[in-house]
Parts: C-alpha cells; sequence; structure tokens
C-alpha cells in the first residue's frame, strides 16, 4: 500500500470515535432517552439527541438535567452503557478494511474521544479495532475536550510531527474546530445523521472507501 499524493505529507489521521468510528447514533438515543424517562423529564427531539454525541456528558447533563446531581446521572449513564453501549453500535461498511490499508500505508493512528477511558477502551475493543490506533486520548485524560487543541499538540509532540504532517476526521463541529484550532488538516464524515455544521472542513467523507481513497492507493 502507498501513500497517495493528495495526502503524502500527512503522517498521522486523527479519529473521533462516536459517529466517526463506531456508529453509536441508535445507543446514544436510548442512554438519553432512559435518563429522560427516569427523572420526568421532556424527551427532545430524535433529531436533538442525535448531536448528544459530540459535547461530553456533563455539557448535557447541566443543560438538561440541572436540579440531578451530575454524579448520579454519570452512575446512571454509564450502567445504561456496560449493559448496552456495545450491543447498540455497529462499525460502518468498509472500516477495517480502511484501517488495515492506512496501517500498511505506513499511517499513525490515533483517537480524541469525548468517551471516558474505561468506555472508550471497552468499544474499540469489543469492535476488535483498539490495536489499529497508536495513541487514545479519552474525556478524563490531562487534557481539555474537544474543540480545545491541547490533545492534538500533545499526539503530535508524541510523534514529533509538524501541522502540516496530520489530520483530523469526525463527525461534529468540535471535531473540525479542533483541527482548526491545532492548524492541522480537517476531514469531515457526512455518512452519520447529522447535518454538516456551519464550520468548513478540508475534505469531505461520505464512507470509508473515500477515506481510503484519499489516503491510500495499491
Amino acid at each position: 500500500m502507498n501513500k497517495t499524493n493528495k495526502n503524502k505529507n500527512i503522517q498521522v489521521i486523527i479519529f473521533d470515535l462516536d459517529g466517526t468510528l463506531v456508529d453509536t447514533a441508535l445507543y446514544i438515543v436510548l442512554n438519553y432517552t432512559h435518563l429522560f424517562y427516569k427523572y420526568h423529564k421532556p424527551i427532545p427531539s430524535l433529531e436533538t439527541m442525535v448531536y448528544f454525541s459530540g459535547p461530553p456528558l456533563t455539557e448535557i447533563f447541566k443543560r438538561y438535567f440541572p436540579d440531578i446531581p451530575q454524579n448520579e446521572l454519570l452512575k446512571e449513564f454509564q450502567a445504561f452503557a456496560d449493559k448496552y453501549g456495545n450491543i447498540f453500535a455497529n462499525l460502518y461498511e468498509g472500516e477495517i478494511q480502511t484501517l488495515k490499508k492506512l496501517k500498511e500505508a505506513g499511517y499513525k493512528l490515533a483517537v480524541i474521544t469525548s468517551k471516558r477511558e474505561k468506555a472508550m477502551n471497552d468499544n474499540l475493543s469489543y469492535f476488535k479495532i483498539k490495536d489499529y490506533f497508536d495513541i487514545l486520548i479519552p474525556l478524563d485524560s490531562e487534557f481539555p475536550p474537544k474543540p480545545h487543541p491541547q490533545s492534538i499538540e500533545y499526539i503530535l509532540n508524541s510523534l514529533h510531527l509538524r501541522t502540516e504532517e496530520a489530520m483530523i476526521i469526525g463527525d461534529s463541529e468540535s471535531d473540525i474546530q479542533a483541527g482548526i484550532n491545532a492548524s492541522i488538516k480537517t476531514g469531515l464524515i457526512t455518512f452519520g445523521l447529522k447535518k454538516k455544521p456551519d464550520v468548513t472542513a478540508d475534505e469531505e467523507f461520505a464512507s470509508f472507501e473515500e477515506i481510503e481513497r484519499s489516503f491510500v492507493y495499491e
């Protein structure tokens, strides 16, 4: 496998997790729906809840459950996640092949996610894709969440790379804005349920096959 001329300078590809590497839309909606039902809160529209996979849990909790203790909400959310988080999620078509070919072409791969470390590791291990990634940065790391660029800067420093040698791929505005804030290339996933964010990415990908074609040729 060889790198394409288009992205020949890229050395590391940084992926978001929910909605990018793993289709968690159904799981996210079901988990939050159970919280709204349990605490007798009005249930938002499906269109609204699809976007709950972007921000950290605490941000959603504060907005929709301001009178419920955060620790209680987190415990309830985590219990549901432990039981159903993987069952109601899936990989995307062609994803394993793409990850394999990216590694064969010599790319370093990383993940920056709004999931906490345990949930991140459970998710990646369950779907047998954890070993493809060189660096994993969960929400409960020492770094502030996206769109803050510090986690991206850490990846670049760890791999001794320049900004022009990295690209972040995700499905939300926070992913793209994090890349912009870190001065690296950005790629927007468009095969999920979310509408395109207002921020503009350098590339758009409608499938993992398109990601593969952008980075690898045989």
